[in-house]
C-alpha cells in the first residue's frame, strides 16, 4: 500500500516500486481528503495497492 500526501511522490513511489516487480492494483486507486497531521490542514491523500506477481 502506498500512501502519500504529494502527488509527485505518491507517482513516483509507485512508479519505483513498479520497477521492482510489483503490480499496481488500479481498481484500488484513490483520492482521500483527510486531515494532514503535521498542518491541520485538509488536503488530499493519494492511496494504492501494489501486489508482487507470484511465481509459477
Amino acid at each position: 500500500m502506498v500512501r502519500e500526501w504529494d502527488a509527485e511522490q505518491f507517482h513516483a513511489r509507485v512508479l519505483e516500486l513498479e520497477e521492482q516487480g510489483y503490480v499496481a492494483r488500479r481498481d484500488s486507486y484513490r483520492i482521500t481528503a483527510e486531515m494532514n497531521p503535521e498542518t491541520g490542514w485538509i488536503s488530499h491523500v493519494h492511496s494504492i495497492e501494489l501486489a508482487k506477481p507470484e511465481a509459477k
